[in-house]
């Protein structure tokens, strides 16, 4: 192999994952571009609707998951210094907090469990890592992630994350005064 090549391969590949690594000021601007609301449907056929909206002066995202009557969830991300931090409140009654990583894939926005309260809750399960790719304008993929609560870190590394689901835009985001 040429000698030259080799430090020019380098800083090529150096390159590169400069500019694939994502920021939290972008990772939430592209998040912000889900606001409205969504549709998707679980592997067991199970529909439920998912809408975003801005608040506290658009640095705050919110994301609520309407999965039935009287049956929701809510995620809020915000910056906190150089991270992204979505913070999960849960159906379960816990809040697993978790924070924007760099993925091997660049086009999805990764986020892995940092620490949350009410994990201590034995027969429950918390969210630890879940990703987010967005597709288009009208659609978005997403995978999560839950353990039991106490799980030992073994069986942590070993869990599975839940299939893809899809959405579809259903509806643009809502005005409100303020323009958010």
């Amino acid at each position: 192999m040429n000698l030259f090549l080799v430090p020019l391969t380098l800083v090529s590949m150096l390159l590169f994952a400069a500019e694939s690594r994502v920021t939290a000021e972008g990772a939430f601007k592209q998040l912000t571009s889900l606001a409205g609301d969504w549709a998707g449907t679980f592997p067991d056929g199970r529909s439920h609707t998912v809408s975003y909206r801005l608040t506290a002066g658009g640095s705050v995202l919110v994301e609520t998951w309407t999965l039935g009557p009287n049956r929701e969830s809510m995620t809020l991300y915000s910056t906190d210094g150089s991270h992204l931090i979505a913070t999960h409140y849960c159906l379960q009654g816990n809040q697993p907090r978790l924070v924007l990583v760099q993925d091997h894939d660049a086009t999805r926005l990764s986020f892995e469990f940092r620490d949350g309260g009410n994990l201590q809750v034995p027969g429950k399960a918390h969210q630890r890592a879940f990703w987010v790719k967005i597709d288009g304008p009208n659609s978005f993929t997403r995978s999560e992630t839950y353990v039991e609560n106490g799980s030992p870190a073994a069986e942590i590394a070993g869990t599975k994350a839940d299939a893809a689901i899809t959405y579809t835009r259903i509806a643009p985001a809502r005005r409100t005064p303020g323009g958010f």
